[in-house]
């Protein structure tokens, strides 16, 4: 069985990283947000890698600038034929022990009501569903803020 591993996202990745975001978040500003996330909680993106060493999924943490205890998981994506093969379960364990490192006790995210896929896999890391905001992001598109102790 093919390996997957994690390492911690360096700027050489940002073409790999914006070329398999497109077709996964399509119009949700992948390049610019990698670069606000590399410049701002750079040790809270990490990337994954099979054995042929080419990405296969990332994930972007940050924390709260007004309360260093609460962190975010702002997005993970992991290319179709490697969800659901332990490829986000790594993301999330590097991202949320960085976390601790960081001594943050509480994560959260917000998800697409509509993505049943990323709500089951959020509830099987732990995460409670907190709040429903209706036009968290646009009109008419609701989201679920889901909370998670560290």
């Amino acid at each position: 069985m093919e390996s997957i591993r994690v390492r911690p996202y360096t700027s050489a990745d940002y073409p790999f990283i914006c070329e398999l975001d497109a077709p996964l978040f399509s119009g949700m500003g992948g390049p610019v947000l990698f670069r606000h996330i590399e410049e701002l909680f750079p040790s809270l993106f990490f990337v994954a890698e099979n054995d042929a060493g080419n990405i296969i999924g990332y994930i972007l943490g940050g924390i709260h600038l007004d309360d260093a205890a609460t962190g975010k998981l702002i997005r993970i994506g992991v290319v179709p034929n490697y969800q659901r093969r332990e490829c986000g379960t790594k993301l999330t364990a590097a991202l949320f022990a960085e976390m601790k490192r960081r001594d943050v006790t509480a994560v959260h995210l917000t998800v697409a009501e509509t993505n049943t896929a990323a709500i089951t896999f959020y509830k099987k890391l732990g995460f409670v569903q907190k709040e429903r905001i209706p036009e968290y992001f646009y009109p008419a598109t609701p989201r679920l803020v889901l909370w998670k102790t560290l």
